[in-house]
Order: structure tokens, then C-alpha cells, then sequence
């Protein structure tokens, strides 16, 4: 009897489309079963914590957990799936699926293997970015740079939790990189593992940068604090007021800021040549060279200021009415000083000097014109009185030459 019930099961199974139902069935029922499991253990290890720490807890396809469920659910199913197709026949399907499964399990280890990666590069970022942090913070580097926070203005940014992000980062990137190379992506590992080389062979360059850059700020402050001491000891600012009344603002200090960002040009340029960047070396060597010319053109800023704020101020206390003078000796003073500092910084440079010519040519035409035709009668008899005075020194020196042949 059992052995007639074992024939009846036998060519109940022979039927494929009942091999096929019972394959589905298994198949939901695995995928179902081993999803929820996952899950479940993900859950235990809190990874779904680290989903939200990482702001991935959120997507197109629902939370994370469920994501992950929904992705290991399929991934079983296509399991069973050959399984069931092949027993209807549907071996023109089934074959590339089975292909598939069959690479996809051959795949599992490597898959496992970057995830483990992955996950200890997380834990090393993780500690050796904690230790890095107390170090930076026992430095107190956070003292030289504080930045507010765009969205949050009472959250301060602080240097060494840059510095550790960058670093932790770093960590990372080399960790999904070796994953990638464990997993054979070559497309996408290639390039990586060449950007980390290139990061890697740059920091030996970057900390050369760094260092150079540290020590000109560290002399530009002591040479500033010197400066700023000395100019103090020697009352800059009262000689600049007493020169100027209407400086209301701190010589020292803006003379001090001047040199401060000299020195900081001059050793940025160092820093940048040392990272032998040639696009960033090319556009800081044309700043430095431009430098001097920069510096030629404030000075005559300075002295043309000066020279107009003197002027002005000697014709206002020597002659109080002529305010107008004053006004336009100003004017003309800081005009000339524009076309010099035109000059200086090669803007145009033959457009300034012929404007410049033009200029001088016509104020000299205009001032011949208003002489010659508004002081007709000034110019005649100043004309005359010349002509006198030339007839009177020919007389004489005719007197002189008909005496001296008289004496012969």
C-alpha cells in the first residue's frame, strides 16, 4: 500500500506543470523566509542605525531594511526559478537564468570579501580618525582657523574636524578601492586605483606645501609684530594725520595688512610650485610678476594722495578764497597720478599715453585760446612792453659797439 502511494506521489511529480507550482511555492516561501531573516539580523547588529548615521535610511525603494530584504528575496527566487521553468519545458528561458544564478553564487565570496573590506576600512577610518582628532585638538590648531557653519551660524567649523574628515575619507576610498579590485570590476577599479596613486604620490607633496606655507605665516606674523611695534614706537599714524586731516583711518594697520599679504603671496607662490601643479605654478608666477608693478602703482597712489591733500591744504591756509584753486590743483594732481598709474600697471599703455598727451595739449590750447582771446588787450600790451624792453637792449648794445670802435 505505501509502495502504491509512492506511485501515486511519483507520477504526481512526473506532471511538470505540478514540478513547476511546487518549485514557485518553494521558491516564495525560501526567499520569504531567508529576506526575513537578513533583515532581522541586520537589525540585530543595528546596521539600520548606521543607515540613518549615514543618511541612506531613506529612498526611492522605502527604507534601507527593506531595500535590502526585497534585494536578497530576489536574489533567492532566481534560485528556484530554472528550476521551475525547466520543468514546463522553458529551457530557452531558463538556461540564460540558471547561467546567471550559477555565476552570481561562483561571485558570493568576492562579494562577502569587499564587504569585509569595506567594513574594517569604516573601523580603522573610524579609530584612527578619533586619534587624530585628540592629537589635532591637543595642538590647539583649532585656534588659527574657525569657520561658521552656512546653515547653522552657531555651529563653528573647526580645522581638525576638516582635517579628520579628509583623513577618514581618504581611509575609505582606499578600502572601496581594494574592494572593487577583489571584485574583478576593472572598469571601475582601473581608474580608482589610479586616482588613490595619484592622492597617495600627492601627499608627499602636500605636506612640503603645507610646511612651507606654516612657516612663511609664522614669519610674515613675527615680521608684522615687528613692524607693528616699530611703526607704533614712531607715531606713524599722528605724521600721516598731521600730513593728512582727513585720514580717519589706521596707517599702521593698513601698512601692516600690506605687507602681511605681500609675504603671504610670495610664500603661497612657494607653496604652489612645490605641489609642481603647472596650470595653478603658470597663474601664481604671472601674479608675482605682476607684483611689482601692483606696488609701483600704489605708490604712486600714495604720493599723488599725499602730494593733493598737501597742495590743497597749503592754498586754503596761505589764500582762503581761492577754495576753487585748491579744488582744481586736487583734481589735476590725481589726474596725472591716474594716467601714471595706468602706466605703471601696462593697462593700455599707448592709449594712456596718447590720452595723457592729448590732454596736456589741450589744456595747453585752451589756456593759449582764453589768453589770446579773452586778454586781447593784457596780451597786446604785455606784447608791446616785450618789444619795448627788446629795442631798448638793441640801442644799448649798438651804443656799446659804436663807443668801443671810437676808443679803437
Amino acid at each position: 500500500m505505501f509502495q502504491d502511494f509512492l506511485d501515486v506521489i511519483r507520477d504526481i511529480w512526473s506532471i511538470g506543470f505540478v514540478r513547476f507550482v511546487v518549485f514557485l511555492a518553494l521558491g516564495f516561501f525560501a526567499a520569504w523566509l531567508v529576506s526575513w531573516l537578513v533583515v532581522k539580523l541586520l537589525k540585530l547588529v543595528k546596521l539600520d542605525k548606521k543607515f540613518e548615521k549615514w543618511g541612506i535610511n531613506e529612498g526611492t525603494f522605502g527604507t534601507s531594511m527593506k531595500f535590502v530584504g526585497k534585494l536578497v528575496y530576489l536574489i533567492v527566487f532566481l534560485l528556484f526559478l530554472p528550476s521551475a521553468l525547466e520543468a514546463i519545458g522553458v529551457t530557452s528561458v531558463s538556461s540564460p537564468i540558471n547561467g546567471f544564478v550559477s555565476k552570481f553564487i561562483d561571485y558570493i565570496p568576492n562579494i562577502i570579501a569587499a564587504v569585509i573590506l569595506i567594513y574594517i576600512g569604516i573601523l580603522i577610518a573610524q579609530i584612527l580618525g578619533q586619534i587624530v582628532s585628540v592629537l589635532l585638538k591637543k595642538t590647539k590648531i583649532d585656534s588659527f582657523i574657525k569657520r561658521k557653519d552656512v546653515d547653522d551660524e552657531k555651529k563653528v567649523i573647526l580645522l581638525s574636524d576638516v582635517l579628520v574628515k579628509i583623513l577618514m575619507g581618504v581611509i575609505i576610498l582606499v578600502a572601496i578601492v581594494a574592494a572593487l579590485g577583489v571584485l574583478n570590476i576593472e572598469a571601475i577599479s582601473a581608474p580608482a586605483i589610479g586616482i588613490v596613486s595619484s592622492i597617495f604620490g600627492a601627499v608627499p607633496k602636500i605636506i612640503l606645501a603645507a610646511v612651507v606655507v606654516s612657516v612663511g605665516i609664522f614669519v610674515a606674523s613675527l615680521a608684522c609684530g615687528f613692524l607693528y611695534n616699530v611703526l607704533i614706537a614712531t607715531n606713524f599714524d599722528n605724521v600721516v594725520k598731521k600730513i593728512i586731516p582727513q585720514f580717519n583711518f589706521s596707517a599702521t594697520k593698513i601698512v601692516v595688512n600690506i605687507v602681511r599679504t605681500i609675504i603671504i603671496i610670495f610664500v603661497a607662490a612657494q607653496g604652489i610650485e612645490a605641489l609642481n601643479l603647472s596650470i595653478l605654478t603658470m597663474i601664481v608666477t604671472a601674479v608675482v610678476a605682476y607684483l611689482p608693478l601692483v606696488i609701483k602703482a600704489a605708490v604712486v597712489l600714495l604720493v599723488a594722495f599725499i602730494g593733493a591733500n598737501f597742495l590743497e591744504a597749503l592754498i586754503l591756509k596761505s589764500r582762503p578764497a581761492y577754495a576753487g584753486l585748491a579744488k582744481i590743483v586736487k583734481v589735476a594732481v590725481f589726474t596725472v597720478a591716474g594716467f601714471m598709474i595706468l602706466s605703471q600697471l601696462e593697462i593700455a599703455s599707448v592709449i594712456v599715453n596718447t590720452a595723457f598727451i592729448v590732454t596736456i595739449s589741450a589744456i595747453a590750447i585752451s589756456f593759449a585760446l582764453a589768453f589770446g582771446l579773452g586778454g586781447k588787450d593784457f596780451a597786446k600790451k604785455t606784447l608791446d612792453k616785450v618789444d619795448e624792453k627788446i629795442e631798448k637792449t638793441c640801442e644799448e648794445a649798438n651804443k656799446d659797439e659804436t663807443g668801443v670802435e671810437e676808443d679803437k
